[in-house]
């Protein structure tokens, strides 16, 4: 009986020690954030010492870069703000290379587990947190992106190009005023679905998006909500249980576009990837290479769920990213015509008109032209398609990042649209100028392109970047060559809205003439 008695009074005992620790620890949590954490000197709302709820309204709002930036204009000079119990963002060089760059400063520093909500059917190139299982994954596709295997990619771009150029003749026929940036999303997915899946989607043709374009959209807002999340690679599952409408809308169109996707590509990897062309090789697309690659260190190929989660990072960083670049080029080329007319008159003579009439663009002749690219740099810094940070994880031991020391685990990033407007990189920052890219402008370049995240930094950066500049350059070349472009409100000014990407906020027209060459 007293051994009963003791066991009794043992497992009370224990119950009130459990109840007891979990009253009290989350209490100390919220003290030790509040007052006594390193993080608890960054400049921020004090909310975020122990509460992700804001960053979570701005993410919901379509705000979430705005916000982040607003807290540094509240904080002038400071090189980093806080934005949740554990996650800060950096606005300062020293932070790209201490985070994001290759050799010993960097290492240590993994991706976040938020890279886990992006990852759907298997780990892709993006979403992986392992940095061998990255290595790896590089190593396999490196080649599906070289010179060579763009210059297999081309006709793919030109046809789908060609079937654009058929729709804006059309506008330009009536003078009728297109919506330039609907045309380009339209584009960029018919595009996207030839590389990716063998077959476009026929959205230029029926003149209306497809329900993936939206599927996509809807799926990475998921996963952006979920990654705010604490419970890693649960986030996914357990933001699926929440009883709220509009999550639940976005938790159905990520299983009805990740059903989509396996549906496309099963066709894909099992019948027509067998069809040959009357070279008598398989259709050389980005998928081919991709079904093909191996690793040459180990022969490893990727299986079926791998190439699906491929499949949905390229429909993702392909078709989204390229038609909000373009966007932009097309603006800002409309509303400062000296540049518009410079890069004009090179394109003119460097592809004059064949026999025919045509302009044939090979992008091996159009990289060369610098204003050009310039012109897309600068874009992509005023206006980069992802705005807030891709975040990595302090090494436990913690780290000084620009000056400011960060405790072991902590969510540390730069975000692309901040530190693209930071005035002791850029001069005039929120001036658009292409010029600041030339060798001649006296300009500390190296330190500029270490700022640019346009397209990502380090090991990490977009692999895909060559295959997006190469249809942007062509299709942003093609339609000044052959259209005078001008704004139907020439005095629009045109802001951003964030969904996954940023997006501009409002709809507008562009009225399209045919173009008479330069006289020389």
């Amino acid at each position: 009986m007293a051994i009963v008695q003791s066991f009794s009074l043992t497992q009370t005992s224990l119950f009130k020690g459990i109840a007891v620790f979990a009253v009290a620890y989350p209490i100390c949590l919220i003290i030790y954030r509040l007052l006594f954490s390193p993080l608890a000197k960054l400049p921020g709302p004090w909310s975020t010492r122990i509460s992700s709820i804001l960053e979570s309204n701005a993410l919901k709002e379509q705000r979430r870069t705005q916000w982040v930036s607003s807290l540094f204009e509240q904080n002038p000079g400071a090189a980093v703000v806080r934005t949740g119990p554990t996650s800060v963002s950096f606005n300062h060089p020293d932070a790209i290379k201490a985070i994001y760059g290759h050799g010993k400063a960097s290492e240590g520093f993994g991706k976040s587990s938020w890279y886990d909500a992006f990852s759907t059917t298997g780990e892709s190139l993006f979403s992986t947190r392992s940095k061998k299982r990255h290595a790896m994954k590089r190593r396999m596709v490196a080649h599906s992106f070289s010179a060579q295997s763009l210059l297999s990619f081309e006709p793919f771009i030109d046809l789908t190009l060609n079937k654009f150029v058929k729709r804006m003749d059309e506008f330009a026929s009536t003078q009728e005023p297109c919506e330039i940036y609907f045309w380009f999303e339209l584009f960029t997915m018919d595009l996207m679905g030839e590389l990716a899946l063998g077959n476009n989607f026929g959205v230029l043709d029926a003149a209306k998006p497809a329900r993936y374009s939206t599927l996509v959209e809807q799926s990475q807002r998921f996963a952006n909500h979920s990654g705010l999340l604490p419970f890693g690679k649960l986030n996914v599952k357990v933001l699926s249980w929440f009883p709220l409408p509009n999550i639940q809308r976005l938790y159905r169109a990520r299983l009805e576009y990740l059903e989509y996707a396996r549906v496309a590509l099963e066709k894909r990897f099992h019948d027509e990837r067998k069809k040959l062309l009357p070279s008598g090789r398989p259709r050389q697309d980005i998928m081919q290479r991709f079904i093909e690659a191996r690793d040459p260190e180990t022969g490893r190929q990727m299986d079926f769920d791998e190439l699906r989660a491929e499949t949905s990072s390229l429909m993702v960083a392909g078709a989204s990213t390229g038609s909000v670049t373009m966007n932009w080029m097309i603006y800002y080329l409309s509303k400062n015509p000296d540049v518009r007319d410079l890069i004009i008159s090179e394109l003119e003579g460097m592809f004059p008109e064949n026999k025919d009439g045509a302009r044939p663009l090979p992008f091996t002749t159009l990289n060369k032209l610098s204003l050009l690219e310039h012109a897309e740099l600068e874009c992509l810094r005023l206006h980069p398609p992802i705005g807030y940070a891709m975040p990595r994880d302090t090494p436990s031991q913690g780290a000084v990042i620009a000056g400011v020391y960060i405790p072991g685990g902590v969510a540390v990033g730069v975000p692309a649209a901040i530190i693209g407007r930071n005035a002791t990189v850029f001069k005039n920052p929120d001036k658009w100028d292409p010029n600041r890219w030339s060798t001649d402008s006296g300009n500390d370049l190296a330190m500029m392109k270490t700022c640019f995240l346009g397209f990502g930094y380090g090991s990490r950066q977009c692999i895909g970047r060559n295959v997006a500049t190469s249809f942007i350059m062509k299709m942003i070349a093609q339609l000044f060559l052959r259209y005078d472009i001008k704004l139907e409100n020439e005095g629009l000014i045109l802001g951003t809205k964030e969904f996954t990407i940023l997006k501009p906020d409002q709809k507008y027209k562009v009225i399209l003439a045919p173009r008479k060459p330069t006289a020389r």
